[in-house]
Order: structure tokens, then sequence, then C-alpha cells
């Protein structure tokens, strides 16, 4: 039973929360690129089009969404570590939003 605790808490740290705070937006803008627009227009042309169009902000802010079930997750699973890295991660992002959508 120790042996089970002591491996939670190795994975439970700022660096692998931030990991997946940078990796589960760029998931969920690939699948939802997948889901809506896959057949219409190829990957290039869709980030071409959201360039072209000043929607490229909305986008990611679609995308850092997939960070809220890893979020809620972490915290039930009392991984508090990771979850300081998932909002570091996320504010990032959400940084990231505000110069693509003013500047």
């Amino acid at each position: 039973m120790e042996r089970k605790g002591r491996r939670s808490r190795v994975r439970d740290n700022i660096y692998f929360g931030a990991f997946l705070g940078l990796v589960f937006p760029i998931v969920g803008f690939l699948l939802f690129y997948v889901f809506a627009f896959y057949e219409r227009m190829s990957l290039s042309h869709y980030w071409d089009q959201l360039f072209n169009t000043s929607k490229l902000s909305a986008a990611l802010s679609l995308a850092v969404v997939t960070n809220l079930p890893v979020f809620f997750y972490l915290i039930t699973a009392r991984q508090y570590e990771n979850v300081k890295g998932l909002v570091g991660a996320t504010m990032f992002y959400g940084i990231f939003i505000i110069l693509f959508k003013f500047f």
C-alpha cells in the first residue's frame, strides 16, 4: 500500500502537470479539426484560414477547455502539484490567446 502512494507522488510534480497542460489543448485542437473540418480542408488550409480570419484565438480558447477534465481529475486525485503545473500552462495559453486576440 505504501508503494502505491509513493508511486503516485512521483508523478505528482509541477513539471508533469505543465506537460499535461501543454499537451491536452494541442490534442483538443487536433480533435476539433478532425471532427469538424477534416473532410472539407487540409490542416494547413485550416490553420491558414484561422490566421486570415482572426479566429485563432477562438480556436485556441476552445482547445484550452480540454484542460478542464484533467483539472477536475487531478483535484479529485489530490495531486495538487500537478494542478499547479496545469494551471500554469493554462495561464501560458491564456497569455498567448490574448496576444493573438489584440496584436
